[in-house]
């Protein structure tokens, strides 16, 4: 509860800020269509499809809020529901260098967490873009921390990080192809389920693809998305971490 009326603070912070500025709002739409929901390299809705959507609105004093959901199924017994993100933040360009910092959370509709740590996650952002690469770090606010339990026992992960690197290179005016690198980092030391002893303290996921713009509005990607040793000793099931090519439809309005 505590960390939803701290985004609902964020996002009222964010509105009076454009409202005492008087800026203008674009507001986008969007929607997605994907073969497999996979967040950080791991799938969200076992290896299966998902169907995807969120609402942006950008300011023309830099500030933002949105909001994205999809539907998932990784959770555990009875975790069949909603993701449901909420963000907001500021974001501009100096000298050619975008920057963004924010503030996102993830609340899971549906998922029963017992007597076990909760899955919804606060985090807070910065990214620096320059051309078409880009580097982003996300560190969680909140002591849950998407429902893991170090190997101590502590539901305690606030702190854990999450390194995003990427680059963009446009072939065309239609094609272009993109390479990611991500690295998870617990703030306490996880559990290796594989091994059925020892720890892990992050693990990798990769992934490399194209999209092609059909037109403005709608566009289909390909991308092969892998995960390392460490993921797979984390989570303990080959559905979720084993690397597989997604394929995403996605419109915007």
């Amino acid at each position: 509860m505590k960390k939803l009326v701290l985004v609902t603070a964020i996002a009222a912070c964010t509105f009076g800020a454009v409202s005492t500025a008087q800026a203008d709002v674009t507001t986008t739409a969007n929607a997605n269509i994907t073969t497999d929901y996979k967040f950080r390299g791991i799938s969200q809705t076992n290896a299966g499809p998902a169907f995807q959507g969120g609402f942006d609105a950008a300011f023309s004093n830099g500030f933002y809020v949105g909001n994205w959901n999809s539907n998932i199924n990784n959770l555990g017994a009875g975790s069949s529901g909603l993701e449901m993100d909420f963000y907001g933040g500021y974001a501009g360009e100096f000298s050619g260098i975008g920057y963004d910092v924010g503030a996102l959370y993830y609340f899971y509709e549906g998922y029963n967490q017992g007597t076990g740590p909760d899955a919804d996650t606060l985090e807070i952002y910065g990214k620096l873009s320059y051309a078409g690469a880009y580097a982003k770090l996300s560190v969680a606010a909140s002591d849950d921390y998407f429902a893991f339990t170090a190997a101590n026992g502590s539901t305690d992960q606030g702190g854990s990080t999450y390194l995003d690197l990427g680059y963009t290179f446009g072939l065309s005016e239609q094609l272009s192809l993109t390479a990611h690198y991500g690295l998870t980092t617990f703030d306490k030391d996880m559990a290796n389920l594989r091994a059925g002893a020892g720890t892990i303290d992050s693990y990798a996921d990769y992934s490399i693809g194209a999209t092609y713009a059909i037109s403005p509005k709608y566009s289909v990607t390909a991308a092969y998305i892998e995960t390392d040793d460490d993921a797979q000793a984390l989570i303990n099931n080959d559905d979720l971490t084993d690397g597989s090519l997604v394929v995403t439809f996605s419109a915007k309005f």
